[in-house]
């Protein structure tokens, strides 16, 4: 259940209000000589970078225009300066080379590591990330892709690692919350401050509920999507895994829960002070949310026979490891994560009472 570390191959203009001013690497800062020998791999020059202003990630993330006319999309990190983006990028990596052509996502082109830095290529493509609040007729394209994602064989060729070890060694946020208290429990969440014992047991039944052959993306929100006028793309791929199909489902929907859809409901609006006092909660569509992410997951091909017990454990999972990280202080670099992080917790709760435990 990662957070908002991985970075993007979609261009936002920045007027985008979502964009955020993360101090990127830009094109001009890389070693020389790593530059050269990227030029050298492409066999053409840089001539134009345009560089990517979403996300949190330190690393390079550039759509760069070549001299021969075409667009490749570039990510660079360094170990020394960045590691926990390196690793992502490696990782990646690994599995981008593997991951089956079917898979709706940019053309990994190619991969360049020499133990410090670590950069990485992929297709250009012409898309955005959907706009939030989501429209409906974006969302219906992105559940078909997930649909479509969910079937494609080889996760255990690939190979890919189970998704039940990883998920369940992340959905712990409830037992941390009942053996650490949080104080704002009761003022963020009432019922879950009431229900406290019931959705730890919840989340012990993640490891199970994992269980399947599909490939998982594993962080499927709409940051990792790109839109175009006649495909959904599937990007960043550092955390992919093997299990239940319905698990990206899963996944997005509780973030879309948070985003709000328009003409449905309302996004979450919240406020998680740095000093550690009370959050700040508005949302009065909490109870339509959770009966619209119930009967969008029960009519999705995914979701028909999920039972359950699991897709409790799940959702469960997912809010407990979201609220425990909103009432931690933000990593630096990533101030908005407590914000969007309880925001998560409220949509998964939101959609947990309406399921009832």
């Amino acid at each position: 259940m990662p957070d908002d570390a991985a970075t993007t191959t979609v261009v936002r203009s920045p007027e985008d209000p979502r964009a955020h001013a993360s101090d990127r690497l830009r094109w001009a800062q890389l070693p020389a000589e790593l530059r050269d020998e990227i030029e050298a791999t492409m066999n053409a020059r840089v001539v134009e970078e345009i560089s990517v202003v979403s996300g949190f990630s330190p690393g390079m993330g550039s759509l760069v225009r070549l001299s021969t006319g075409d667009q490749v999309f570039l990510k660079a990190a360094r170990t020394l300066d960045a590691p926990e983006c390196a690793d992502l990028h490696r990782a990646e990596a690994k599995i981008s080379v593997r991951l089956p052509a079917a898979v709706p996502m940019p053309r990994f082109l190619w991969g360049h590591g020499d133990g410090d830095w670590i950069v990485l290529a992929y297709e250009a493509i012409d898309g955005y990330p959907p706009r939030i609040p989501w429209d409906p007729a974006v969302l219906g394209r992105v559940l078909e892709t997930l649909d479509d994602l969910a079937r494609v064989p080889g996760a255990r060729q690939i190979p890919l690692p189970p998704a039940g070890p990883q998920l369940a060694s992340a959905a712990i946020g409830w037992g941390r919350v009942q053996r650490e208290p949080y104080q704002h429990l009761e003022h963020v969440s009432p019922w879950a401050a009431q229900h406290l014992d019931r959705l730890v047991e919840a989340e012990l039944g993640v490891l199970v509920a994992c269980e399947g052959e599909s490939i998982v993306h594993g962080d499927m929100r709409a940051e990792n999507l790109a839109v175009t006028d006649d495909q959904v793309y599937v990007l960043d791929w550092p955390y992919a895994m093997r299990g239940a199909g319905w698990l990206d489902l899963a996944h997005l929907l509780v973030t879309v829960g948070a985003q709000g859809v328009e003409g449905v409901f309302e996004p979450v609006d919240v406020e998680v002070p740095c000093d550690g006092g009370p959050p700040v909660v508005r949302w009065d569509d909490a109870e339509r949310a959770g009966a619209w992410l119930t009967a969008v997951f029960d009519d999705h091909p995914l979701g028909a026979e999920v039972h359950p017990e699991d897709l409790r454990s799940i959702v469960g999972g997912f809010a407990g490891f979201s609220l425990d990280t909103a009432r931690r202080p933000a990593p630096p670099g990533r101030p908005c994560l407590p914000d969007r992080s309880l925001g998560r917790a409220l949509a998964g709760l939101a959609w947990l009472q309406h399921l009832g435990l």
